[in-house]
Order: C-alpha cells, then structure tokens, then sequence
C-alpha cells in the first residue's frame, strides 16, 4: 500500500530542489514554445509535468478558467496535450508491459513512450497521454450514508470497474494470456503451470511471500488464511494468468468528475502477470474508504475501514456486469474468489517502505495494512462482515 504524500517527490528520492529546476529545463527544451508546468495530481514515485499549448490554455484561462468535469488534471484534452513523468531508475516504466497493458485493457491505459533525453541523477523521463477525467481520490465518499443523487454515480463506477476488469478475462477474439516464455530447465519451470507463468517481481516469489505470511502475519486467523491461499493456489490449474494492475487504488483510477465512469487507469510500474482477478482488492476501494483520525497523520490513532450503507447492492452490481461481460467466469468463481484473497494478501500483507515491500506488516506500523487485510479477507475487521456480501 503506497503510503500518503507528507514529503515532495525531491525529498523522497533523495534529491535536491535544484534537481527538479534541471528536469523542468529539459522538458521545455523537449517541447519548445509550449507551457510546461507542474501538474496538479502527483504520485508517490513520480513527478509529472504538462505539456500544452501556449495560445491554448492562454485562451482557456482567459474564458473562465478550468472545467472541472473534463480532462485529467481538470483540463479539456487537446490533440497536442501530453504529461511528462520524472523517474528514478528504481522506479521506472517498463514500456514493454506497459504496451502489453495497452493491449489488455485498450483506452483506460495511457499510451507511453520513453524520452531519451539526458537527466541529473539518473533519472529518466516518459511521455504520457492525457486522460480524460480527475483521479476517484478526489471526488470519493468519506460517509457512509451517501445522498440519493450520488447512487447513480456509484453505479456507474461500479459497471465501469467490471467493463475495466473484463478486457483481461480471455476469450476467442481477445487473447489476453500470457505466452509460456521460460525455459524448461529454468527454476521457475519447476513449479506447476500456472505459477510458472507469474514471472515478475511479486509473481515470481507468491509461493515464498505466503510462507512468509503464514509465519509473521500479526494474527492467528490471518496467518492461517494465507496458509490456506497457498495451498490452493498450488493447486490452482487451467485458469489464465494476466497482466494485473500494481497499485488499484483510488488515486490511480480516473473518473468523469460528473458520472464517476471510469475513463482511465494511470502508473503502471508496478503491473504484474498475475491470475486474474489478483487486482480486485481495487474494488473494495469503490465500496468504502479508510477513516483516518487527525492523529493518524502524527503517527497516533488507529484506521478503520468503513463500507457505504449501499455497498452490498453495488457489489451485486459488480459482479453482474462482470459475469455478463467474460463468458465461462462464473464457473470459475470459486477460483476468482481465490485469487482476489491472493492479491489482498500480497498487496495489504507487506509494507511499502519506499518499495522495499519485504516485511510483513505489523499491528503497531501499518494499521491501515493490518485493518484492509482483516476487512478484505473477512477476519472481523471494523468494516462488519454484514456490511458487504464478498464473494464473487
């Protein structure tokens, strides 16, 4: 779980103020006689710019200034508008599965590509697509008895979450597996099919990770449910590994400001080749939110998770519109519901720490980490099992 932005991307990745002068000069050399500027919405491992057009947004501005309802970052996309990322090697784009994201999921994904430009400190630099529409973070619910007008909304982020989900469930027409590519005598080969095909940095390791939770998760009935996913999961056959989303979480999914349908997906460093439904947990984020005290900021004061009074009926929704739209995945919900505990296990059961992620998280550190995994996995977490129906 990517932690909250208390520092400037500069200051976390070990850089100076200047360093951020320098990369802001490179990019307007990139993109003569255009207006570079920060942009509004910032990530944890990155720091992006847009690039407009001068006689444009001059123009825009002077009309009663930005539309809210269009355009990520609140602008109206133009054919020349683009976002610049800034990023450090640790945390770069890999284009060749952010291409194979393209090709999985088709308009939610920005295209991308690498600017070869030379940058201090090693950083690198990539050209993004401008998306339509503001990340859900900002317009999400913090009550849970939401007003009437707000359902439709819901319904509409709900519906287009499945639609999203859905372009990487197989079929006939759109291939989304992904192609056996290690060899036989290679140590990964070892494991069963399935497992083999997992080949990234998370995927690679899910065998030694739940071990690794079953023995140090803070508590009894959690270490015993990643004990149970493990062991099921090497048991897991015939069921397709695709490309999954690293980090589904609320500022990483853009929405029309007045709709709430899902209009993109952004920062994909962390995607993986995963079963499918590993991303989820994403969905519960659609459903309710983590109610911080002030004193969480200081480091004091517990999270608790908490669904919308209407969760149950959108999650009913959810699942409808999925099922509708990926022929044969009903009769492998079991095997969805498995692989949705997978993800909330290996997403939610080690801490971030500036990407580290190898420690298993603890009651007294992560207690936003420990509250998602009791709540996802239904361990009597604050979010009450009679508030959602989980299964698939």
């Amino acid at each position: 779980m990517s932690p909250n932005l208390q520092s400037s991307f500069w200051e976390r990745m070990g850089l100076e103020k200047s360093h951020g002068e320098d990369c802001l000069r490179a990019v307007e050399e990139l993109y003569p006689g255009k207006l570079v500027e920060e942009f509004e919405y910032q990530g944890y491992c990155s720091f992006t710019f847009r690039v407009s057009e001068l006689d444009y947004t001059t123009v825009h501005h002077s009309k009663g200034g930005r539309d809210p309802s269009v355009g990520f970052g609140s602008e109206p996309r133009t054919p020349d508008a683009v976002v610049v990322q800034i990023r450090p090697t640790q945390h770069q784009l890999d284009l060749q599965t952010v291409h194979a994201a393209s090709r999985t999921y088709g308009t939610f994904v920005p295209k991308t590509r690498n600017l070869d430009h030379i940058l201090p400190a090693r950083l690198l630099a990539f050209e993004l697509d401008m998306m339509l529409g503001i990340p859900f973070s900002r317009c999400q619910p913090s009550t849970t008895i939401l007003r009437p007008s707000t359902w439709s909304k819901q319904v509409s982020l709900v519906q287009s979450f499945a639609s999203f989900m859905s372009r990487a469930w197989p079929s006939v027409s759109n291939p989304t597996c992904i192609p056996r590519n290690s060899r036989a005598d290679s140590p990964v080969a070892e494991l069963p099919t399935l497992l083999s095909e997992c080949t990234g940095r998370v995927g690679a390791n899910i065998i030694p990770k739940l071990n690794k939770l079953a023995r140090h998760l803070p508590d009894a009935a959690l270490r015993n449910r990643a004990a149970e996913v493990r062991d099921k999961i090497l048991e897991l056959q015939d069921y397709p590994v695709v490309l999954n989303h690293g980090d589904l979480i609320p500022s990483n999914v853009l929405v029309h400001a007045e709709t709430w349908q899902i209009t993109g997906v952004v920062d994909w460093a962390e995607a993986e080749w995963l079963p499918f439904g590993s991303c989820l947990y994403g969905l519960e984020h659609l459903l309710g939110y983590l109610d911080r005290p002030e004193s969480y900021v200081a480091g004091f004061g517990c999270t608790t998770w908490r669904y919308f009074s209407n969760a149950p009926g959108l999650r009913d929704m959810f699942w409808a519109r999925l099922y509708n739209e990926c022929p044969g995945l009903k009769e492998r919900k079991d095997d969805v519901a498995l692989a949705r505990d997978l993800g909330v296990l290996l997403w939610y059961g080690y801490a971030w720490d500036e990407g580290a992620i190898d420690r298993v998280v603890n009651e007294a550190d992560d207690t936003a980490e420990v509250e998602c995994l009791k709540t996802f996995l239904r361990m009597s977490g604050s979010g009450k099992e009679n508030e959602a129906s989980f299964g698939p």
